[in-house]
């Protein structure tokens, strides 16, 4: 044998090595042919990013698609904004709800129904929650860490969720979204649009908005999910009036004040955003609202993991949501 034949074979039998010490397969988007449905709308389809290191008791994040979108699209938007790279860093679970089968055409999700705007009512909002309920079964997941964002549309269903469901999810995020129950104001099924709240003219007072919520999931009363805001001020498909409309109504839900604890002008990627932060009694950050100057509908930092990932807490192992924690430490330290 030559020692080139020699070489040749030893460098051949490190990368077979190489290649049988490789994963399986690279973790990916993936669609759940049957994840329990029950009670809920069948167009609903459920898609699931698991990464390849899990962590232990992992996280959730739903991830909500835009009007006309679906799983692969917004999926796309959150890898560029870099949720999915935390995601793959921090080892949580991400479920990608599709407000259409495959094959299927459907618009926006139904976030302006009865069926919806109720806990358990059948609506859209009931098929993401059994989608949640599902991967803590499959994945033994935590149901105590459980988080929702989206742009457009899923940034609707983000805070419908979050109204409907203060007893899944911990905190969401959203993105040129409306406030929960706004989309109500003139919904029917056929046309899936609602022109006063998309143009801004839905206005309530903060304690209209808060009863808005309450009643739908009528007789919770634990913690409420702290609330992430991003709106682009010159935002002509989504008035950014809804915005202001959706901190009335937090802040009524939260029961913080009027005036935000801190005002601060935050540059991202060389745009300009003015930010309102609320803290609770804690001192934890419960209501964040950002908006861009001249920021259209679809503002560049959408899906950005920069500031929601620490927001949600995400970046921080644990088996407790960050806030809870927060709560138990000065609870325990007041004793």
């Amino acid at each position: 044998m030559t020692r080139r034949t020699r070489t040749t074979g030893a460098l051949l039998a490190v990368a077979s090595g190489l290649f049988a010490a490789a994963p399986a397969r690279a973790a990916s988007l993936q669609q759940v042919s049957s994840w329990g449905a029950s009670g809920v709308p069948s167009y609903i389809a459920m898609f699931i990013y698991v990464p390849d290191k899990l962590a232990t008791n992992p996280p959730i994040l739903v991830v909500s698609h835009y009007c006309g979108g679906d799983a692969a699209g917004v999926f796309g938007e959150a890898k560029s904004g870099g949720i999915v790279g935390a995601s793959d860093q921090y080892g949580f679970i991400m479920i990608y709800p599709q407000n259409h089968l495959p094959g299927t055409t459907r618009n926006c999700w139904d976030v302006g129904s009865a069926a919806s705007l109720t806990h358990d009512g059948g609506g859209d909002t009931q098929a993401i929650a059994q989608m949640v309920k599902y991967t803590i079964t499959q994945y033994k997941a935590n149901a105590n860490r459980v988080y929702a964002t989206g742009t457009s549309s899923g940034a609707m269903m983000t805070e419908a969720l979050l109204a409907v469901y203060p007893d899944v999810f911990k905190a969401g995020a959203e993105f040129s979204g409306v406030p929960a129950g706004c989309w109500a104001d003139g919904y029917t099924a056929s046309n899936q649009w609602s022109g006063n709240c998309a143009g801004g003219k839905t206005t309530f007072t903060a304690q209209q908005w808060g009863d808005k919520v309450r009643l739908m999931d009528q007789g919770y009363t634990g913690l409420r999910p702290r609330v992430q805001l991003w709106h682009g001020d010159a935002d002509t498909t989504i008035s950014p009036n809804n915005q202001t409309e959706a901190i009335k109504e937090w802040t009524d839900v939260l029961g913080l004040d009027t005036n935000p604890t801190t005002t601060t002008t935050v540059t991202i990627t060389g745009h300009t955003w003015t930010r309102q932060s609320w803290q609770s009694s804690c001192g934890f950050t419960v209501l964040d609202a950002w908006l861009e100057k001249g920021g259209p509908h679809g503002t560049d930092a959408n899906l950005n993991s920069q500031y929601t990932i620490p927001f949600f807490g995400l970046d921080k192992a644990g088996d407790v949501d960050p806030e809870i924690d927060r709560k138990s430490t000065r609870l325990n330290s007041s004793h």
